[in-house]
């Protein structure tokens, strides 16, 4: 039941049965979990659960947002942020820079103004003796002596401290009356005033990302729970710090830094500059990181009042020009003298005195934090409206879309947005939940959020010293680092050049230009480099190509025409169409109801050969494993194999036969897996007897791998599943080639390709190109994502199978460049690229085959197809499916309740990862999946549940 309420809650619908401990607010909170764990779980294992289930679920007065409401704070899924209550991160320019005397400050201010407080300490090394939360409970209540006993501390913490018994993960119901509605809490510490990573390594106690995450995200939960609940503790307001350790990039307890790490959560940072001498370059490189990583600084504070070293006012400056975020002037904090022991002289009154010297800078500071955060859920609130008036989205009907269905991104993390929900009433703030991007960003997101930072990384650093360079005649580091790692992964044994452009369809307008006068050569119509193919060029015939129905290369009016007939290509959509292919109606391959097996077309893959029969075999008892569909030994000799090549070589005669038609110049063809035609497996023995044939006529191949390649299907080249022979003589990349993060695309070919454009002047080179070919930014973050794809260290997926030790290939060497693994040597082998390594790399199966199995045999599936990154799941909707059925939508609203924030394509209902996606990840991805299937296969019959 609080599923199917979630469910409801996510698309914008009311619940139909309702939890008596669970209100419409109740499902809103279970939006957002990552997985199928009951949404109380995490409660009910803390120690004084029943005590908390109160406050946690009940009649809430949501003050501030209008009248008395029903409703409970919902508990997030780790890295969700609730904006109920403003919530800031303090970062530190570096370690003793006052962070936590700029969080007492403000902590102080907040009591002032009567706004409850919450301060958090995620992490604390040199405890109990130092204790920050202690030491802002007592400068921000005033309790002079007494901060020991006003701040609470989690298990972990309480190990350190010596109480084996101790401790509370949940402070603000278990740790008693708040002090002035003040509560301070440290979670994770060890006793060593060290770095939390050394002192994991020497303490033990490891804590990992995930686990702080999630600590963090139910803290704050916690948090809004108590200033909005039922024991009336507060006004219906509040304000929650949670303060680093160390600097911007100091390690948490796993090593990660701690910017890397919370970032999911993206809270906006308050930033605590160094006033010491060198403090103006450590502050402003902190800026840079945290800015760089996608986070919104909203304000700098600088200590350095009286100090005459004019800190402020060039940190001031530059954060103001730079970032547009003020830098607010503190008195410059007062020394205390250290004594024997460690202990220091004086009574700590001198603290208290500089805060009230600062008062009206903490008052300042304050008033902008809450400002600020009120703005951004204005500006949230008010996308999706200034969306539906200003822009134009493609592939969309804007008149199909209501308000509720727009999704309103505020950020990514790795494989997830962070989409801003609102609440179901519409009156509250609402959150940001980490969502699971199902649809890869249109098939373009390569890598997880521990990786992300390195191809950012890899673009300002490009950006920062190329910014764009001209390309013709021009070469940089940059576009030579990517030409490598394509010639020697996807285009390794057959590429040799590599042509630049921006996008899919660019590349695939270039690979067709390359295929024709391949042809022309091959075929004796152009005489390469001879100055009489300029005077013979009016008299070149027409050509087409042999192309696939169901194939999709873009929407540039060149792949247009290069596509069969379409609600694509129709006179609405592209009035110039002109279909220049003689095209095939290609079989698939999908797994049905336990077996994969291969569907011929009904009416034939061309006309004539309608009402044959084919590979009945094949069409019926199939194969148990994908595999089998692949195994070239067993395959090539079948029937099924012979009869395809009969029939390729008819068409082709036919076509060659016929004086009035243009004749074939090249085969065009995605491999492997058509994307946009619905996610259709096409059967590999037809494409590669298709490969076969056309290779032993001499016509170019032309392989459309936009999609497919660079690990999209688990191989880094999709032709490498074709088996031998089937390498192409040209092929285009883009999509994962930049890991989702820049436009780029390449077509790559072979030299025979390249030489049929020599020739004494410029007329006889490929006159193609666009202001950005070879953008350095591109290039740079496209070597990169190369490189991590290539890396076992970085690639939880990736399968090496070689006969030799790792680094021991041309071409590669092995070390810790970019983190260790394989990495692309920058000096180009001493033989030609096309004699590749004998390495041999593939990702691991992603999608459980038991569980994907299964998925087939319910009674709403029509067929399921799971190949490398892919899962594609076609939805029986009692018709003839296609592009403009809506059967998968509705169940890909459901799935926002999982944290899965996909697409539907037609009927077909699809997930994509990325190559570095964790197995784990994968497996919830898949129960989420197979749990809405099953729910719409019962009619959304809760009670059947």
């Amino acid at each position: 039941p609080r599923l199917a309420d979630a469910r409801a809650s996510a698309v914008g619908g009311r619940p139909r049965a309702r939890d008596p401990n669970m209100t419409s607010r109740g499902a809103r909170r279970l939006i957002g979990l990552a997985s199928l764990t009951p949404p109380n779980a995490w409660l009910a294992a803390q120690p004084g659960a029943q005590r908390a289930r109160s406050t946690i679920v009940g009649l809430v007065n949501l003050r501030g947002f209008g009248a008395a409401r029903d409703f409970h704070t919902p508990v997030l899924a780790a890295g969700n942020l609730s904006l109920e209550v403003p919530a800031f991160c303090v970062w530190g320019a570096n370690t003793a820079v006052g962070k936590t005397l700029v969080s007492a400050g403000l902590a102080r201010s907040a009591r002032r103004h009567g706004l409850p407080t919450f301060y958090l300490k995620p992490v604390q090394t040199g405890f109990p003796d130092d204790s920050d939360a202690s030491f802002v409970a007592e400068k921000a209540t005033g309790a002079r002596g007494q901060g020991p006993g006003m701040s609470t501390m989690g298990h972990h913490a309480a190990t350190a401290a010596g109480r084996a018994q101790g401790g509370t993960n949940l402070p603000l119901t278990d740790g008693g009356e708040p002090a002035g509605n003040f509560w301070a809490h440290t979670e994770y510490a060890w006793r060593r005033a060290v770095g939390p990573h050394v002192a994991v390594a020497e303490e033990g106690r490891f804590v990992s990302d995930r686990a702080l995450l999630a600590s963090v995200t139910n803290q704050l939960a916690q948090f809004a729970d108590t200033v909005v609940g039922p024991n009336e503790r507060s006004g219906g307001a509040g304000i929650a710090f949670v303060e680093t350790a160390g600097g911007v990039c100091s390690p948490g307890p796993s090593g990660t830094p701690q910017c890397d790490l919370l970032r999911p959560m993206r809270m906006p940072a308050i930033l605590v500059g160094d006033g010491n001498l060198g403090g103006i370059s450590t502050t402003l490189a902190s800026l840079d990181v945290l800015s760089m990583r996608g986070y919104d600084v909203v304000a700098v504070v600088v200590a350095d009042g009286g100090a005459g070293l004019g800190n402020s006012n060039a940190i001031g400056r530059y954060a103001a020009t730079y970032h547009g975020c003020p830098t607010f002037r503190l008195p410059r904090v007062p020394e205390r003298r250290v004594v024997g022991g460690g202990a220091t002289a004086g009574s700590g009154e001198e603290i208290f005195e500089w805060m009230d010297e600062g008062a009206k800078t903490f008052d300042a500071l304050l008033g902008r934090l809450v400002r600020w955060h009120d703005a951004r859920i204005a500006k949230l609130r008010g996308a999706a409206d200034e969306a539906r008036e200003i822009l134009w989205w493609p592939f969309t009907q804007h008149d199909m879309v209501p308000r509720e269905n727009v999704a309103v991104i505020d950020s990514r993390s790795g494989e997830d947005f962070g989409v801003y929900v609102e609440d179901a009433e519409g009156a509250g703030p609402g959150s940001v939940q980490l969502r699971f991007d199902g649809a890869a960003s249109w098939w373009t997101q390569g890598v997880s959020k521990e990786l992300q930072h390195r191809l950012v990384r890899a673009a300002a650093a490009a950006a920062g010293r190329w910014g764009h360079v001209m390309f013709p005649e021009n070469a940089h580091e940059a576009a030579l680092d990517a030409a490598r790692g394509l010639l020697l992964g996807a285009g390794r044994s057959w590429a040799t050049r590599v042509f630049y452009s921006d996008n899919g369809s660019t590349a695939m307008e270039v690979a067709v230009k390359m295929a024709i006068r391949a042809f022309y050569v091959r075929k004796g119509h152009v005489d390469a480099g001879s100055p009489s193919a300029i005077e013979t060029a009016d008299a070149l015939p027409q050509v087409r190509v042999l192309a696939l129905d169901g194939s999709y290369h873009g929407d540039t009016l060149g792949t247009m025409d290069m596509q069969a007939p379409s609600v694509f290509t129709g006179p609405l959509q592209t009035p110039w169409y002109k279909p220049r292919g003689l095209f095939m109606t290609p079989p698939t391959l999908q797994l049905r109801k336990g077996r994969w097996v291969v569907t011929q077309p009904r009416g034939g893959i061309r006309p004539e050969f309608a009402g044959e029969s084919w590979g009945s075999d094949e069409a019926t008892r199939g194969w148990e494993t994908r595999a089998e569909a692949f195994d070239w030994a067993t395959r090539d000799g079948s029937d099924l194999a012979r009869r395809y090549r009969s029939a390729v070589e008819k068409i082709l005669d036919d076509a060659a036969a016929d004086p009035t038609a243009a004749p074939v110049a090249a085969l065009v063809m995605e491999c492997v897996l058509h994307g946009a035609g619905g996610m259709d497996l096409i059967d590999p023995l037809f494409q590669r007897t298709l490969i076969l044939v056309c290779k032993e006529r001499g016509l170019p191949v032309v392989l459309d791998e936009v999609f497919a390649g660079i690990w999209r299907l688990g191989a880094e080249g999709a032709w490498e599943l074709l088996g031998d022979d089937c390498a192409p003589d040209i092929s285009c990349y883009a999509k994962l080639l930049t890991g989702g993060l820049v436009p780029l695309a390449i077509t790559a070919s072979t030299e025979n390709v390249f030489d049929a454009f020599r020739g004494p002047t410029k007329t006889h080179a490929l006159l193609h190109g666009h202001s950005y070919t070879a953008y350095p930014v591109g290039c740079a973050v496209a070597a990169e994502a190369m490189r991590i794809y290539r890396d076992p260290e970085a690639n939880p997926n990736l399968i090496v199978e070689a006969a030799e030790p790792v680094g021991g290939e041309e071409g590669f060497e092995s070390g810790d460049h970019h983190g260790g693994g394989l990495r692309i040597d920058r000096e180009r082998p001493s033989g030609p690229v096309a004699s590749s390594p004998d390495r041999k790399l593939r990702l691991r199966e992603l999608w459980d085959e038991t569980a994907v199995r299964d998925i087939s045999l319910l009674p709403n599936v029509a067929g399921v197809t799971a190949i490398g990154c892919v899962l594609a799941v076609e939805v029986d909707d009692g018709g003839g499916g296609g592009y403009s059925s809506g059967a998968a939508k509705e169940i890909v609203l459901k799935l926002r309740a999982h944290s899965i924030q996909a697409r539907p394509l037609g009927n077909v209902l699809y997930v994509m990862c990325a190559p570095t996606t964790a197995p784990e990840r994968c497996a919830q991805i898949l129960q989420s999946v197979t749990r809405e299937l099953r729910a719409s296969a019962m009619d959304d019959d809760d009670d059947a549940w």
